[in-house]
């Protein structure tokens, strides 16, 4: 869900410095979590990012293969793209809502959210990401792509 000043933030930010290619804000999850998580959920989740239309061409836009699909990780890759190729701004204003339903992302993270970086980097539990071979071959692509066009650029 977004809030009202979530488009008016974004597009302020990004008509203010040409040279960004992107932008994102904070976000509000309703879930129990360590502090440690959200900021790291405020740069990878899509929901809360605005990004200039070519960047999103650029990169191929979102990945529409079908594991990417089933395990609705998409926007991990899409994210992974856009931090290697355009400079990126974070607003520090929660401007939208994302919501834990069941299966999503946020979902199949509850245990790791719920302690700090460090415990769950000594844990060994699972974080729910899921890798499959089409998605690696996919992934691997991308960034192919993505290094390219870096060395075009330059």
């Amino acid at each position: 869900m977004f809030y009202e000043n979530h488009v008016h933030l974004c597009l302020s930010a990004l008509l203010a410095d040409d040279t960004l290619g992107y932008v994102f804000t904070r976000m509000r999850i309703d879930m129990p979590m360590h502090p440690d998580w959200p900021p790291s959920l405020d740069e990878s989740c899509p929901i809360n990012f605005c990004v200039r239309r070519i960047w999103h061409d650029w990169i191929k836009g979102f990945a529409e293969e079908p594991d990417f699909r089933i395990y609705r990780t998409e926007d991990t890759l899409y994210r992974m793209c856009l931090r290697k190729l355009v400079k990126h701004q974070k607003i520090n204003v929660k401007t939208c809502e994302q919501f834990v339903s069941p299966g999503n992302a946020l979902d199949r993270q509850r245990r790791k959210l719920s302690m700090s970086k460090v415990e769950w980097a000594k844990s060994g539990i699972d974080d729910g990401f899921i890798m499959t071979e089409q998605m690696k071959a996919v992934s691997l692509d991308r960034l192919m792509h993505v290094e390219r066009l870096i060395g075009s650029t330059r």
